[in-house]
C-alpha cells in the first residue's frame, strides 16, 4: 500500500537511508539565484525580484552563502526521498545517513579532504536563511528557512538533519522534480554548474533548445560579476563546450546578446548511471572555516570538539566527531580510510520503513 502524499508530515519518524538513489534537482531551484555560484565566501546577500517572485538568501560571517556545490547534498537527499517514494516507502523530512553512501554516490574521493568538504558544506547550509515568495503565499517575509537545521553528527548514527517543509513538500511532488547527468557533478566552476541546471529545467529534451537574454541571466545568477567579466565567462563555456548533454552559444547581432542551449542528445538515459569519480578534486582549496580557500588563509582560532571515545567501529564510518550547528570550528585530524568492522547489518539498522527516535 503507498503511503499517503503528506506522510511525510510526522514528525516521529526519521528517513534512514540505506542505498544508493540517482540525484534529482527541483525545479525552482534551477535557474534562479538561491546558491553563490563562487569558490570563496560570499557574505553579501543574494537578491532577486522579478513580476513572479522575490527571493532574499543571507548568511553571516565566517561561513557565508551556501555554495551550489554545497547543494549536491540537497540534490542527492531529495534523489533518495523520489526513490523510497517510487517504491511505495514512507519517507521523513528528518533524515540519517552515512557519510561513506553520499561519498559514494555522488562520487567523493573518501579521505580526511571529503569529511571537510561535507562539514563544511553542512555548515554552511545550516547558516543559510532564504526568504522568498515562491509558494508561500501573501505572509512569506515572516517565513524564513535554513536549507537543514538539527544537524548532528556522531560515530553510531552518521549525519542526521531536517529538511525545511519548503523543500520536503516539493521533493515529494514528482512533477517538481527532475533527474540529473552524473557528469554535473564533475563541473568545477560554478557558473557552468549553474548553466546545466538552467538549461536541463528550460531546455530539457526540446529539440529546438532554450534561448535566455543575457542581461537577464545575469541577474538571475546572482553573481557578483560585472556585466562585462559575466559575457566573458559565458563565452568561455560556450567556447569549450563543456555544459553535459547540452550545446551552448553566445548570439551577437541584437540590442543584446543571447545564450541559445539545445540539447546535443534528445535522450538523458545516462542520468540513471552512477556518478564517476569527479575529475581534479580540489584538494588545495578545500572546504575549511566556512568556504573554500586555501587552509593556509584560514586564521579563525579553531574551537574544542570533543571526540567520543569507548565505542566500537560501526560500518562505513570511523572517528566521526559529535558535531553541532554553531561550532565549525573544525581543524582536527579527520578519517583518511573507511573501516568496515562489524556486520553490515548494524549499519543498515533496519528499513526505510522503521521510524527510529
Amino acid at each position: 500500500m503507498m503511503p499517503p502524499a503528506d506522510s511525510w508530515r510526522q514528525p516521529d519518524r526519521r528517513f534512514v537511508v540505506t542505498g544508493s538513489a540517482r540525484p534529482r534537482d527541483i525545479r525552482d531551484l534551477m535557474g534562479r539565484p538561491f546558491f553563490a555560484l563562487g569558490h570563496m565566501a560570499r557574505f553579501e546577500p543574494l537578491r532577486y525580484r522579478s513580476r513572479q517572485m522575490e527571493i532574499v538568501v543571507e548568511a553571516s560571517a565566517p561561513l557565508g552563502i551556501a555554495t551550489i556545490r554545497d547543494a549536491d547534498i540537497l540534490l542527492w537527499l531529495t534523489g533518495q526521498i523520489v526513490d523510497a517514494l517510487n517504491h511505495d516507502l514512507w519517507v521523513s523530512r528528518h533524515v540519517r545517513f552515512t557519510p561513506w553512501r553520499l561519498f559514494q554516490d555522488l562520487g567523493w574521493a573518501d579521505g580526511a579532504h571529503q569529511y571537510r568538504r561535507l562539514y563544511g558544506a553542512l555548515a554552511r547550509l545550516a547558516e543559510t536563511r532564504v526568504t522568498t515568495s515562491l509558494r508561500q503565499g501573501p505572509e512569506w517575509r515572516e517565513k524564513p528557512f535554513a536549507w537543514i537545521s538539527d544537524v548532528r553528527i556522531s560515530r553510531e548514527d552518521g549525519v542526521a538533519l531536517t529538511l525545511p517543509d519548503w523543500l520536503m513538500e516539493m521533493a515529494c511532488d514528482r512533477s517538481h522534480v527532475l533527474s540529473v547527468d552524473p557528469a554535473y557533478f564533475r563541473l568545477y566552476g560554478g557558473l557552468e554548474r549553474w548553466f546545466y541546471r538552467l538549461a536541463r529545467r528550460h531546455a530539457g529534451r526540446q529539440k529546438d533548445g532554450w534561448r535566455f537574454d543575457l542581461r537577464d541571466l545575469h541577474a538571475r545568477s546572482g553573481t557578483l560579476s560585472p556585466w562585462r567579466n559575466f559575457v566573458i565567462d559565458v563565452a568561455g563555456i560556450a567556447r569549450r563546450q563543456i555544459v553535459p548533454c547540452y550545446d551552448c552559444k553566445v548570439i551577437y547581432g541584437g540590442k543584446q546578446p543571447v545564450l541559445r542551449i539545445s540539447p546535443t542528445v534528445l535522450s538523458t538515459g545516462s542520468v540513471d548511471n552512477r556518478v564517476n569519480p569527479a575529475v581534479g578534486q580540489d584538494a588545495d582549496h578545500t572546504i575549511g572555516h566556512g568556504a573554500e580557500i586555501p587552509l593556509l588563509t584560514v586564521q579563525k582560532t579553531s574551537q574544542c570538539v570533543v571526540f567520543k571515545s569507548g565505542i566500537s567501529p560501526v560500518t562505513y564510518i570511523t572517528n566521526i566527531i559529535t558535531y553541532y550547528v554553531g561550532d565549525f570550528g573544525l581543524s582536527v585530524s579527520l578519517p583518511t580510510a573507511l573501516v568496515r568492522a562489524g556486520k553490515e547489518a548494524r549499519e543498515a539498522v533496519a528499513d526505510r520503513m522503521v521510524g527510529v527516535p
